[in-house]
């Protein structure tokens, strides 16, 4: 079964994100690096994302993302 992405984005060129559908107005956001996975989390999908991400929705995603980033390599 082929996983339903409903966004990705590559950060600092080296990043990528990815949301995936889980299921009714539910999905699995990623960060990963060298393709290694160094964050995993279940977001909400505002109106099921059925035409795209809602802009709110990746607003959200990309902080997410920036948060997580800045979090690498703080011991």
């Amino acid at each position: 079964m082929a996983q339903d992405v409903i966004w990705e984005s590559l950060l600092d060129g080296q990043y990528k994100v990815m949301v995936t559908r889980t299921g009714p107005y539910r999905g699995q956001w990623s960060i990963q690096f060298g393709g290694q996975v160094l964050d995993r989390q279940s977001v909400g999908l505002s109106y099921g994302s059925l035409f795209g991400p809602d802009v709110d929705d990746v607003a959200d995603w990309q902080r997410r993302a920036i948060e997580s980033i800045d979090g690498v390599g703080s011991s």
